[in-house]
This record gives structure tokens, sequence and C-alpha cells, in this order.
């Protein structure tokens, strides 16, 4: 029996140990998985990033051999015209047996001028060679993108909306060093604070170069993966505006993402579903430089609509308060006319009193004169003879 049972035991700890090591052999299987997916997806971006790299250092060359083929052209051109002046000098010296002193003048003054002008044109084009180089040096970063992104995006707010009207780098979450590029202060009811519609500019210049390239290379599979990364990219950055930015009632329940851009606005609206999504998933709306124009532009009528009805209910209290006036001043009217009628009757009553009083005044005048007329005959009836 004990024999049995210490066999017994040690199947089912064999059992049991060789289903730990089953098991960890699965979990060393996924885990395997799991690391060579994320070291395919690192090749893919670095394919991505080597790409861009590529097709930036490309982009770069051409328009380094464009700059320098409009410089050759332009050094050429005022190496012809120095050849001609220098002719024309020539020309002139061999014309003149003696030349004076002004004709000699004019003329270098005239070779002064030409060399000034192409000196100054020489200028301008290494001014704009350095201006090409910082622009595509700024264009290159990421945060230079974001920076030119919201540089267009408050610009477009200062041209159609005021300053009292909008917000830039808006720290919408307590405690959250992440601001917003721009909102929209929209009016709120009486005695509450404005509520934000906040709006966050995305810049993705890189997918859309690729996309680009791809099209004008002719390689729809190419095109099709880089469309597909675009809008991949683009759903990450709704994600992040919708976690990070909308904070209802500080802000509105949606938000808008702001393409810098029309050519990269329409390639992300050519995935239909892509604006719906987004609005439904993570309540984002995407717009580009004329639709956020006309969104803008219907915020403002909102605002001035807003500003109308404020305005109208100000002259509805003003009318209501001059109604209760004119109650007041109408009761103040009927209690002094009451008063005056009241005045007239009393001074009626008086009017009657005083003719009841003249006419028993002259009821007595009268009968004292009678009595004085009957007096004087009896006094003259009762004299003694004489």
């Amino acid at each position: 029996m004990i024999l049995a049972a210490i066999s017994l035991d040690s199947g089912l700890a064999i059992l049991i140990l060789a289903g730990l090591l089953f098991v960890t052999l699965i979990v060393l299987i996924v885990q395997n998985i799991r690391l060579g997916r994320q070291l395919n997806e690192r090749r893919r971006e670095q394919e991505a990033a080597g790409q861009a790299i590529e097709l930036l250092r490309r982009d770069f060359a051409r328009q380094t051999d464009l700059l320098q083929q409009t410089v050759t052209a332009r050094v050429q051109d005022a190496s012809r015209d120095q050849r001609e002046i220098n002719a024309l000098f020539i020309t002139q010296l061999q014309q003149s047996n003696q030349g004076s002193g002004q004709m000699l003048e004019t003329i270098r003054q005239a070779i002064q001028e030409q060399m000034t002008r192409i000196a100054a044109n020489l200028r301008d084009m290494q001014a704009v060679a350095g201006d090409v180089r910082s622009l595509r040096q700024a264009l290159g970063s990421v945060r230079g993108r974001g920076v030119i992104g919201e540089l267009q995006l408050e610009q477009l707010l200062a041209d159609i909306l005021s300053p009292s009207q909008y917000r830039t780098q808006v720290r919408v979450r307590a405690g959250r060093q992440e601001a917003v590029d721009a909102a929209v202060l929209l009016a709120a009811d009486q005695g509450e604070e404005a509520v934000l519609l906040p709006i966050d500019a995305k810049f993705p210049l890189d997918y859309l170069h690729r996309l680009l390239a791809a099209r004008e290379a002719d390689d729809m599979e190419a095109a099709a993966e880089f469309g597909r990364e675009l809008t991949a990219r683009l759903r990450q950055e709704a994600k992040k505006i919708a976690e990070l930015y909308i904070q209802p009632p500080v802000t509105t329940d949606f938000a808008i993402c702001y393409l810098p851009g029309e050519t990269l606005f329409a390639e992300a609206m050519r995935d239909g579903a892509l604006a719906a999504d987004l609005y439904r998933q993570h309540r984002i709306l995407l717009a580009g430089p004329t639709s956020m124009a006309a969104i803008l532009a219907g915020l403002q009528a909102i605002f001035r609509l807003q500003a109308m009805e404020r305005q109208s209910l100000e002259i509805a209290r003003t009318l209501t308060g001059l109604q209760h006036d004119v109650q007041k001043y109408e009761e103040s009217l009927s209690r002094l006319h009451a008063r005056l009628v009241r005045a007239v009757s009393e001074s009626e009553g008086c009017l009657r009193y005083a003719a009841q009083v003249r006419s028993r005044l002259e009821g007595l005048e009268q009968n004292d004169a009678q009595a004085s007329e009957r007096e004087e005959p009896s006094e003259h009836g009762n004299e003694p003879e004489s």
C-alpha cells in the first residue's frame, strides 16, 4: 500500500511537472511570437523612416540641383552682360580717338550700376537658397511642422474671430502640462463660464510625402500602404486629442483636428469612412483650411446672433421695467384723479353751502326790510294830534 501510494504520488508529481513544463513552453512560444511581431514592427518603422529620409534626401538633392542650375544660369547671364558691357566699352573707345572725361565717367557709372545689380541678384539668390534650406529643416522635424500648423491656425482665427472669442495654448485638464493649440469660447448661460471648443493642429507631412511620391512613381501598392499608414496616424492623433482635450462641461463634447493643408485634408477625406469613424468613436471633426474658415465664419455668425439675442433680452427687460413704471404712473394718475374729483366734489358742496348761507342772509335782509317798512307807517299813525 505504501509503495503504491508513493508510486502514485511520483506519477502525479511527474504529470504536474510535465504540465508546468508544457505551460512554460507555451508561454515561451507566445513571448517569442510577440517579440517577433515587435521586431517586425520595428523593422517596418525603420524601413519607413529610411524611406522618408531617402525621399527627403532626394527632394533636397533635386532642389539643390535646381538651385545650382538657377545660380549657374544667373552667373552665366551676368558674365554675358559683363562681356556685352566690355564689348560696348571697347567699341566706344575704338570709335572715339580721344574720349572725353565725361563719357568715360558715364561708362564707368553704367558698368558700376550693372555690377551692383548683378551682385544684388546673387545675394538674393543666396538668400533664397538659405530660406529653402531653413524651410526644409523646419519641415523635416516634427516640432517644426507642428509650429507651422499652430501659426497657420492662429492666423486663421485672428482673421475671422475677435481676440476675446478664442484663446491659444489652453490647458484643459488641471494638473496636466498638455495644452491644446487653440480653443474657441462659446457663450454659456448667464452667470456661468464660457465653454471651450478645442482645436488642435496636426501636420503629418512625412506620411503625405511618401504617399504622393508613390503615386508619382505609379506604385499603387506602395501608395495604398502609405494611405493606410496616413489613416492610422490620423486615428492615433484623433484618439490622443479626445483623451487629452475633451472634458465636458469645461469643453464641448467634441473637438476639431485641424489639418493645415488642402492636399492633406483631401487625402484624409479620400477614405469616406474615416471622418465618420473619428466622430463616432472619438467625437473628433476633421477640418482643412477652407472648411476651418467656414466653421469659424459660422461660429462668428452664431456669436452675432447671440449678441443680438442678448440685446433683445436687454431691450425686453427695459421695456418690461418701463411697462411697470407706466403702470405705476397710471396708478398715481388714478389716485390724483380721485383726489381731484373728491376736491371738486367738496368744493361744489362748499359752493352749495355758501349759496344756501347767502340765500338765508338775503332772506334775513328781506325780512328786516319788510319789518322796517311795517314799523314806519305805524309810527306815523301813532303821532298825537295838535
